[in-house]
């Protein structure tokens, strides 16, 4: 699997996505994301449908393999692992903090 690179503008797109508090309690589907992803989520029965379905599949794929996320047994929904939790958390932070902001606190 490749590499995540949270400060890139999809990667983190796809991290702020999952780590939607909305998402905490019951999971989030391939159709979630595709919502939040894309401006305009096609209908399945549409090759661009099909096509984002997909790319979100094969985000999925690489969320698990890096075991930021989990799938909950017998459903189609996946969870931010506990690890995922705070990784996330951490780079979302640290992408929105300014760094000067940074450079004071640690002087």
């Amino acid at each position: 699997m490749r590499a995540l690179a949270p400060l890139g503008p999809d990667d983190s797109r796809l991290l702020q996505a999952i780590s939607r508090g909305e998402f905490h309690i019951n999971g989030f589907r391939n159709q979630d994301l595709r919502q939040l992803l894309f401006e305009q989520p096609a209908s399945l029965t549409t090759t661009e449908g099909c096509r984002q379905s997909g790319k979100v599949t094969r985000l999925l794929r690489l969320l698990r393999a890096h075991k930021l996320i989990s799938k909950i047994s017998k459903t189609h929904r996946y969870r931010l692992t506990k690890r995922g939790q705070i990784q996330i958390t951490a780079l979302l932070a640290a992408q929105n903090a300014a760094t000067q902001k940074l450079t004071e606190l640690a002087a």
